[in-house]
């Protein structure tokens, strides 16, 4: 009787019921895409950390960490191999060789580290692969003497990009219905080179009007930059004998991943490109890479430490150490959830106080009489706590569902945050982003919302408890 009773109660006045609903429901929508948003973006960074820059684990040199010389190769790397080649944990693992070098061509120079690869064993590892650059050359696919695959950043920095106002780009111009005065004005720089991004886009502030950089500035830029494919680039560093060498690569392909740190610091080469140059013999390798068929935590850390038990002479890493940022935000992920939507309820709750109160202010006379009729107290409060339960949760399971339904639509097709995509790369963010969101995040959601409504209806409640019947009845 009293769930019933609670229930009529809740529609007694429509309007104000509906006013706090709608507001539950806006601040649940609210929570729950955000938390989605930090969903995907989470997922997207940790998916980075062991399929772009780290693996599951990492097997290295101890004192290779200290100090980045050639020398300090992977100690016993045969019975490593040996294991992991056994082991039924290992999905697939890769080895590489490391060297710090300063590249340089005729037009700049930049200091990167040099990593010695097999293409193919790569490919199981890493998705570099999948982040070369459209119409910017392929992943050690051509027949290049000594390839080369840099990233955008370091092609930048060696001056390897230009931009030049094509035909091509003229006539696609046209094609989009651009005007003729803006054709006029690029066709006065046509075939122009333009060795840095800065001047091109000065140029361009500088004929082109507001409205035309707005409408067609991005679209120019994307087709008026060129990669140069094939340009050499000269290597200088120190051989593991400690002498200076130097060795020219030919680049076949440029990469942009979403992290700008792990771009400007990683090429990629053929390890028996640089094996002989540096002097490493066929079983020297700085690093090795592992994948793993579970990725749960456990599993890895479990991993992790029967490495340390069989070759305590190595330094064994997972990726939560190599990349501790990605690692914390696995850790607290839930936490950041609950503290989003805590945040919004507990604003909510003062909402919801308010007009249970005035509820049970109109009511009194209505209470004194159940009062005096003999319901007892502690029905007299269910009955306004269910009233606060029902109200909160009706508007969190709408904003749920739309939340939800949200986090769908924009998963599929992703949110793009292009215009501030250089700070978010800068901090191995990517600027396209598709939520997410867990089935356990809405039972958490649930539970935290009865929580909210049990504790809001406490003031009510205490204040309909507090009435005397008899006065009541006279109000």
């Amino acid at each position: 009787m009293i769930w019933n009773i609670s229930w009529k109660n809740v529609w007694r006045n429509k309007s104000r019921s509906l006013i706090v609903i709608c507001a539950v429901t806006l601040g649940t929508v609210s929570g729950v895409f955000v938390a989605g948003l930090m969903k995907g973006w989470v997922d997207q960074r940790i998916h980075a950390a062991i399929y772009t820059e780290a693996s599951h684990i990492k097997i290295q040199n101890p004192e290779y960490l200290n100090n980045e010389e050639l020398k300090h190769t992977i100690p016993n790397y045969e019975e490593i191999e040996n294991y992991l080649n056994n082991s039924d944990e290992v999905k697939d693992w890769t080895k590489h060789a490391k060297i710090v070098a300063m590249a340089s061509t005729s037009r700049g120079n930049t200091a990167l580290t040099l990593k010695g690869i097999d293409p193919v064993e790569e490919k199981s590892i890493s998705d570099i692969y999948d982040f070369i650059i459209e119409d910017a050359g392929d992943y050690f696919e051509s027949g290049f003497k000594n390839p080369i695959v840099i990233s955008e950043k370091t092609a930048d920095q060696l001056r390897l990009i230009n931009y030049i106002i094509s035909q091509e780009l003229i006539d696609s111009l046209k094609q989009l219905g651009a005007d003729e005065k803006l054709m006029a004005s690029l066709s006065t720089i046509q075939d122009q080179r333009f060795i840095t991004e800065k001047k091109f886009k000065a140029e361009l502030e500088s004929m082109l009007k507001p409205k035309q950089i707005k409408d067609y500035g991005a679209y120019i830029m994307k087709l008026a930059k060129n990669y140069k494919i094939r340009s050499k680039v000269r290597f200088t560093f120190t051989d593991i004998h400690g002498d200076m060498v130097q060795k020219s690569f030919r680049v076949c392909g440029i990469y942009k991943t979403y992290n700008t740190m792990f771009d400007q610091m990683n090429a990629f080469v053929k390890i028996d490109d640089i094996n002989a140059i540096a002097g490493l013999q066929e079983s020297d390798y700085h690093e090795i890479t592992t994948i793993l068929n579970n990725d749960s935590d456990e599993s890895v850390k479990s991993f992790r430490d029967n490495l340390n038990k069989k070759f305590p002479q190595a330094n064994i890493m997972t990726w939560k150490e190599l990349a501790p940022d990605a690692g914390m935000m696995s850790d607290f992920m839930t936490i950041y959830y609950y503290i989003i939507m805590g945040v919004i309820f507990f604003a909510l709750a003062f909402g919801i106080i308010n007009t249970m109160l005035m509820a049970v202010l109109e009511r009194i006379k209505e209470l004194g009489m159940l009062m005096a009729i003999g319901m007892n107290k502690k029905r007299v409060f269910n009955m306004i706590m269910l009233e606060t339960i029902f109200l909160t949760l009706v508007g969190s399971i709408a904003g749920m569902v739309i939340g939800g339904a949200l986090i769908g639509i924009f998963g599929h097709f992703g949110l793009n945050f292009s215009t501030v995509q250089e700070g978010f790369e800068a901090f191995g963010w990517s600027a396209m982003v598709y939520p997410t969101i867990e089935t356990s995040f809405f039972l958490g959601v649930t539970l935290m919302v009865i929580i909210v409504a049990i504790i809001s209806s406490i003031i009510p409640a205490r204040k309909a408890l507090q009435l005397n019947p008899v006065e009541a009845i006279r109000t």
